[in-house]
């Protein structure tokens, strides 16, 4: 088996086990909040301060959605990924709230992974003469 094969087989197993733990991440941390708001017994933001909550629940579907789709078509997936993670962190950022790096940096990198990992894939069914569609 050519190593090149086996090493891009590795990497798009990495990529994704990589984004599987990142997606159940967000579900272990965001479930019980958004079961909480359905139920009706979640807890208010602060008046003016509600928009922290939409940019939260545009985050995770913007990023679910990139994970689902990247499974099949990993640089849309990646693009939308990388959508998330600028949703998430842009409005807090802006005023000076770094901390919603921490959901914003993992996002970026693992979208930036899986549009590589679209890019060799595309590179080496070029050089298998094969057609890929991206």
């Amino acid at each position: 088996m050519d190593s090149r094969k086996t090493h891009l087989r590795t990497l798009r197993s990495v990529v994704l086990a990589a984004g599987s733990l990142l997606a159940l991440f967000f579900l272990l941390a965001f479930f019980p909040k958004i079961i909480s708001v359905f139920l009706g017994t979640a807890r208010e933001l602060p008046a003016g301060r509600q928009w922290e909550g939409q940019v939260m629940i545009a985050m995770i579907l913007t990023f679910m959605a990139g994970y689902a789709i990247g499974w099949w078509r990993p640089l849309w997936g990646g693009l939308l990924m990388i959508v998330a993670a600028l949703l998430v962190s842009g409005p807090f950022v802006l005023q000076g709230n770094y901390g919603s790096l921490i959901f914003g940096i993992p996002q970026f990198v693992i979208g930036v992974l899986y549009i590589l990992l679209s890019r060799l894939e595309k590179r080496k069914s070029i050089e298998n003469g094969q057609r890929h569609s991206v």
